[in-house]
């Protein structure tokens, strides 16, 4: 649980992005307008226990923080990494899950880390995604791999602590956790099926998710662009309670960027871009939307990052409010690989706007009646 005076300053800061971004011409203006520089290693994760990192979320209410957590298989833990340890890249916080988890019939497959409002507190939650399914992972011939695993799907809402010591690890178990059970519908007919996804995002106020289609590439891209599904939370997650199943229901279908499997995802807080990661050779491609936070209006604008640091198996992404580079706030993004040793390089991309256009920081105002998703 944060502390009362850092969740209001936290909250200030989050809400200004929110507001501005209303009083944005969405439809032409990027959160970084002037593109992106190549992506740097800033810094080396200092640890092998998080050997397969597969989501990063960045952190507001505690300064130079990334979360993050591993892939199937793995330790049910939130993990973070501070970028002001000596040397930056310490894990400097775990929060143990297991007492939600191990009551499942199944293991976590965690894939993906948001950050937005908890649904059921006024405070701020990592959200996070149990929803790969190898099985239904599409092939290239359009039909699934197997039918055989019978994967269940959950979304988390994990409070975030506050963390003071960069120099220690603090360690916690979770409580006051949100957990919904999610559930594809099941016409056994594309694309009315269950679908492997390793992208979540969610609205700031914590009402909303998407799940976004990891699918392996066609035949011949060229000919055909392979469809990646998107499905969104079919209620508003802030008047349901927790440990309920709610459905899952297709928002709309995107051509994966350049016919690459898309891996990890985040969505900018004021809804006007959609930044995805994609496997391989890939990179970063950048979405925006004509309405905020309306999937229907989705348009693909490019690729923003390419892996020109030869990032083995790059996995993950996130928008940066760290503050760890002057005028990068809301506009510069994180990259983390998924190779499974541990001690991956920390990537930064670099927004090349010269001043800051997302002055998050002077206005105070709650734009979320307005905002609402329900």
């Amino acid at each position: 649980m944060c502390a009362k005076k850092t969740c209001k300053k936290w909250t200030a800061a989050w809400l200004c992005i929110v507001a501005l971004g209303a009083k944005m011409d969405l439809a032409s203006t990027f959160v970084c307008s002037e593109g992106y520089y190549g992506p740097i290693n800033y810094a080396q994760l200092q640890t092998h226990k998080v050997s397969e990192a597969s989501g990063l979320a960045s952190s507001i209410a505690n300064e130079g923080i990334l979360w993050t957590h591993e892939d199937q298989g793995k330790s049910p833990r939130l993990y973070a990494i501070s970028l002001k340890s000596v040397p930056p890249g310490e894990i400097v916080a775990e929060i143990d899950l297991e007492h939600y988890t191990k009551y499942h019939k199944e293991s976590p497959d965690f894939e993906d880390i948001a950050l937005a409002k908890c649904p059921h507190t006024d405070e701020y939650c990592l959200w996070l995604g149990d929803i790969g399914d190898n099985c239904a992972r599409i092939q290239s011939d359009g039909k699934p791999h197997s039918k055989k695993c019978g994967s269940s799907y959950y979304l988390y809402a994990v409070p975030e602590p506050e963390i003071v010591d960069h120099d220690s690890t603090l360690k916690e178990k979770a409580t006051n956790v949100f957990e919904v059970e999610l559930e594809y519908p099941d016409t056994g007919t594309y694309p009315n099926i269950a679908m492997d996804s390793e992208a979540l995002v969610v609205s700031p106020d914590g009402s909303k998710a998407w799940l976004i289609e990891k699918r392996l590439m066609q035949a011949d891209p060229r000919d055909r662009p392979t469809p990646a599904r998107i499905y969104e939370t079919s209620q508003n997650l802030t008047t349901i309670p927790s440990t309920v199943k709610i459905d899952l229901k297709l928002s709309t279908i995107i051509d994966n960027p350049d016919g690459v499997r898309i891996t990890g995802a985040d969505l900018h807080p004021t809804g006007q871009d959609l930044l995805v990661r994609t496997a391989y050779h890939g990179g970063t491609y950048l979405y925006t939307f004509d309405t905020p936070f309306d999937f229907d209006t989705i348009r693909y604008q490019g690729r923003v990052a390419s892996n020109s640091l030869k990032q083995p198996q790059p996995e993950a992404v996130s928008f940066d409010f760290t503050n760890t580079f002057p005028n990068q706030f809301g506009k510069a993004f994180w990259h983390i690989s998924e190779q499974g040793n541990g001690y991956q390089q920390l990537e930064y991309v670099k927004c090349k706007d010269g001043q800051m256009t997302l002055q998050v920081r002077d206005v105070f105002t709650n734009p979320y009646r307005s905002l609402h998703l329900g």
